[in-house]
């Protein structure tokens, strides 16, 4: 069975080994494998909860590491009360020289295997600036335990990774330095997401602060002939359903005057509203990211309050900038006639950063697309 992100599939109980490949091949000696046994805080109990190439086994011999196959062989059964995660991750070893990111390889996969079960989770490359990538997780969940599959970029290598989980890796346990260029790659001022493979933002000493959403489109015409007429102007309006960690939730858009508030519930707030998609700031969404530890998870959307549903003409553009990271751009780039919603991104609070997940799926109206993400809001027509 092939698991996408996201997805959790049951493993059973006894031993289970978990196996991370690439392509090519030939490369899997620059990559260093570690396990992360977590408890119900997300956080290793000890260092012996971290398993890498400098100990090979937990404590109490639940998880072991073979570095030469590149495997984890999970005994389920020996996993210590209060350990609710085990966390597998890839990173690139610092010390090959050339080797940076994840965008050099065609291909990662995590397979989990046991005498009932064959999971394969590929995960797609290209494009990666990242040089940490958490593959996967064990959890455990009503008594049973289940593979979720992830594929989380994580920028800076195993070092971060590991003091994410409350592991300080020293000089002497860390991969040896690579050389230092005379002149060192600049960090990705842009990356261009792509559908279905989330990317984390990490959080910066002093917090997120303002994060922007900007939506930008095209007014245009469409020429006669090729779509059958002459159309007029499109009006996009940005939007979003959020779900607080408290379990409130709330809608932030031009329709209803629902503009929200920064400083206060739901601390997000949209500026104004483009009616003709000709400003050249389009329609931005502020969200107060200090208070980030306040969402559960943020759905970004667009529809066409005027014009014919045609996203083609629209030619439409969400941008997404946080202070101290690259920007992110989710272009509109898959196109539904018809069809006059699109839930565009996801942004979801991962352990204290921000899972940014491109979606690009298209639906009728606001209630479709609620259905879809299990908001539970009750939709009534309305006018701006």
């Amino acid at each position: 069975m092939d698991l996408q992100s996201g997805q959790n599939a049951p493993v059973g109980g006894g031993l289970v080994r978990l196996a991370l490949t690439c392509d090519p091949a030939n490369q899997a000696p620059s990559l260093d494998v570690s396990a992360f046994l977590l408890d119900a805080a997300g956080r290793v109990a000890g260092d012996g909860g971290f398993v890498f190439y400098g100990n090979p086994n937990d404590p109490a011999g639940a998880v072991k590491l073979d570095p030469v196959a590149a495997s984890f062989q999970v005994d389920l059964a020996r996993i210590p009360t209060g350990i609710e995660r085990v966390v597998i991750a890839l990173s690139i070893d610092s010390g090959v020289a050339g080797l940076r990111a994840f965008s050099q390889f065609r291909a990662l996969r995590l397979s989990a295997t046991s005498p009932n079960v064959d999971l394969q989770f590929p995960v797609a490359s290209a494009g990666m600036v990242e040089s940490a990538l958490i593959m996967g997780e064990l959890y455990l969940r009503n008594g049973a335990w289940k593979l979720r599959a992830l594929g989380q970029g994580f920028a800076g290598g195993l070092a971060p990774l590991a003091r994410n989980y409350g592991v300080d890796v020293s000089e002497a346990t860390a991969p040896p330095p690579a050389p230092v260029p005379a002149t060192p790659p600049a960090a990705p001022s842009r990356i261009d997401l792509r559908k279905r493979e989330p990317i984390s933002l990490e959080k910066p000493s002093k917090g997120f602060g303002q994060i922007e959403i900007n939506l930008n489109w095209k007014r245009g015409t469409v020429k006669r002939g090729l779509f059958g007429g002459t159309s007029g102007g499109i009006d996009l309006d940005l939007g979003c359903m959020i779900e607080h960690a408290d379990g409130n939730k709330d809608v932030i858009q031009a329709l209803g005057e629902r503009f929200g508030y920064l400083d206060g519930p739901p601390f997000a707030k949209l500026l104004g509203d483009d009616r003709t998609g000709e400003s050249t700031s389009g329609e931005t969404l502020l969200i107060n990211g200090d208070r980030w530890t306040a969402f559960k998870r943020v759905l970004i959307y667009a529809f066409i309050y005027e014009g014919v549903p045609n996203w083609a003409a629209a030619d439409a553009v969400v941008t997404v900038k946080a202070p101290g990271s690259a920007e992110l751009v989710v272009a509109l780039d898959e196109h539904s006639t018809g069809k006059g919603m699109c839930a565009i991104a996801l942004l979801e609070n991962d352990g204290g950063r921000i899972r940014v997940t491109k979606l690009v799926e298209y639906y009728a109206a606001h209630p479709q697309m609620d259905e879809a993400y299990r908001f539970g809001f009750q939709w009534q027509a309305g006018r701006k």
